[in-house]
């Protein structure tokens, strides 16, 4: 038997093993999908804004959808206990890379449209927000979306789906590689990169390259979380922790 055929069958669901598609190609179609969705929800009609919601949900589901009890587990989502001293480590991880790309943006770019911190700031429409309610409450409701919603649903799909599949048909430094380089390519999307005004799409080449660059070492951090604690939840806790982190520093800043 063909070990490789062997560790597909224990890690896909029969239907999709069925398929005959490998996990690392099912993984970047599934990437596709959701990048499709992530693209329609940023520059789409103000009703497709709900794609944003339905495509994090959709990833909350895909080990269920796509993985068997045995890939479960293997991506870490099914093992039990945390550890404190893991927590804190992987929390203060998460905390310093979310802190060095807030000070990257506003160290090179201050406060011009080619800083991704002004980027989120917007795409978050904090100052129609602010109109509406205190600063306390916008920050309530930004940092519960960002901690608890974004973090599981991506974790799911690049360090579970996207790097347990790249692991199984190379090694874990080329799922590091991939899982990174995806997590920063799909944030062009919707967080800073790529925009659209009355002349078409634009892309800020240089910022929005970066902007990959540090979010795919972000993402290493992630993976590496997972892969040191054997936890995918780490890599939620990690995440998490990050983007608190991003979005206190950014209130801090522009919210006066």
């Amino acid at each position: 038997m063909n070990p490789e055929a062997s560790d597909t069958s224990s890690f896909l669901r029969p239907f999709w093993t069925r398929l005959a598609i490998p996990p690392w190609l099912l993984s970047l179609l599934v990437l596709a999908v959701l990048a499709a969705a992530r693209f329609n929800s940023a520059f789409g009609p103000p009703q497709a804004r709900i794609l944003f919601l339905l495509h994090i949900l959709i990833m909350w589901t895909l080990p269920f959808l796509f993985l068997t009890r045995q890939g479960q587990r293997d991506i870490g989502l099914r093992r039990q206990g945390m550890t404190p001293v893991a927590l804190v480590l992987c929390s203060l991880a998460g905390v310093a890379g979310g802190l060095f790309i807030f000070w990257i943006g506003m160290a090179l770019y201050g406060n011009s449209p080619e800083n991704w911190c002004v980027s989120i700031r917007d795409s978050f429409q904090l100052n129609q927000m602010l109109a509406v309610m205190s600063p306390a409450a916008a920050f309530a409701v930004i940092a519960l979306l960002t901690i608890s919603f974004t973090p599981v649903g991506e974790e799911f799909l690049f360090r579970g789906l996207i790097q347990q599949s790249f692991t199984l048909r190379w090694n874990a430094v080329i799922a590091i590689l991939v899982n990174g380089f995806a997590y920063g390519l799909i944030h062009l999307l919707h967080v800073h990169g790529l925009w659209h005004d009355a002349a078409g799409f634009h892309l800020r080449l240089v910022s929005g390259a970066l902007v990959v660059l540090l979010l795919a070492g972000l993402g290493a951090i992630f993976t590496l979380c997972r892969l040191w604690t054997g936890s995918l939840w780490y890599a939620v806790v990690s995440h998490a922790a990050c983007n608190l982190a991003m979005i206190s520093a950014i209130f801090r800043h522009f919210v006066h």
